[in-house]
């Protein structure tokens, strides 16, 4: 009797309720959204002690690799890693859940993120849609799962309405393999559920912006795409991928001129706060006058680049490549 009574206690053992881990999931959540990898990491190193027997700290480990990844994509030492730590979180996930220690909706939410994160790693740094499809169905069969035992808990439903939107808006090329195997979403209840996620969710809100920039990217509403894209940049200034993103913006629409002073404005209002943030800024620029034949000008914004005191490796990279490329 004793032990169905603690069973009970344990299985209600929501990680959240403890402020002071609350505290450390949302730091490391905002280290990673900030590329502060080495904050991010020890504070996951400080959650797996805590809790070696969680997926929490090992699936956001598994994140941390995920934004490294965007901002040094050619680098197969980071993308092993990232598949080390997801395979963690979600080995970790389905122990807790035979164990019954922690609350089996937290666990399963993050057994649902952990697969989620998956597939998103598989769609956008392998372009493989056939192991992000199995990966996004694992995913969605836990947060179903989340789902029918309590519909308000939101932290599901960035992952729920990634599903049901892309997979109802598949390229004809994979629809019918997906069709085969039971990938079926539905469209306008994707876009609620995100809505809801980046509205109501406790741990999910950032997530969903960013899954809902890739739904306005994949409607043309490309206004509403850069004003929620910068919103994202003021929010984590020291992001740089999102110049990454902001430059595809311009390129799909063939606006790549307009590009150059949108980075060079962009530059400057980064200098007075952030020297590296404005030297991606600038490579940016860079890219764009070479891309427009403006050789030069591109020579000239990479000058003003090397005067700007301190830089990192990516930087020094991505100038050597734009200097090759204009000799």
């Amino acid at each position: 009797m004793l032990s169905a009574i603690l069973a009970v206690l344990l299985a209600e053992n929501f990680l959240y309720k403890d402020p002071a881990t609350d505290e450390l999931i949302r730091a490391a959540m905002h280290a990673n959204y900030e590329l502060n990898f080495d904050e991010s990491r020890e504070l996951t190193r400080r959650l797996q002690t805590m809790y070696p027997d969680h997926p929490v700290g090992y699936l956001l480990e598994a994140e941390s690799y995920w934004w490294e990844a965007q901002a040094d994509p050619e680098n197969k030492a980071i993308e092993n890693a990232y598949y080390a730590a997801q395979k963690s979180a979600a080995e970790k996930g389905l122990d807790a859940l035979k164990q019954n220690k922690y609350a089996r909706i937290e666990t399963l939410s993050y057994l649902a993120s952990s697969y989620g994160s998956l597939a998103r790693f598989q769609l956008t740094r392998k372009t493989a849609y056939y192991s992000a499809l199995r990966a996004g169905m694992k995913a969605l069969r836990y947060a179903r799962q989340v789902d029918q035992i309590d519909p308000n808990y939101y932290d599901v439903y960035a992952g729920l309405g990634a599903y049901n939107y892309f997979t109802a808006v598949l390229p004809a090329v994979i629809k019918p393999f997906a069709f085969l195997i039971g990938v079926r979403g539905q469209k306008d209840l994707g876009l609620e559920q995100l809505r809801i996620a980046m509205d109501k969710s406790r741990h999910s809100r950032t997530e969903a912006k960013i899954v809902y920039y890739a739904v306005l990217l994949q409607e043309k509403r490309y206004p509403e795409a850069l004003r929620l894209l910068e919103e994202l940049t003021a929010e984590f200034p020291h992001n740089f991928v999102f110049y990454d993103w902001i430059s595809s913006w311009f390129e799909m629409q063939h606006r790549s001129p307009e590009g150059i002073p949108y980075f060079d404005s962009l530059a400057r209002r980064e200098l007075q706060t952030s020297r590296l943030e404005a030297q991606h800024a600038l490579l940016k620029e860079a890219s764009f006058q070479h891309t427009l034949g403006r050789d030069e000008d591109a020579r000239q914004t990479l000058r003003r680049l090397r005067s700007i005191p301190g830089t990192d490796r990516l930087i020094q990279e991505q100038v050597v490549a734009v200097e090759k490329a204009l000799r």
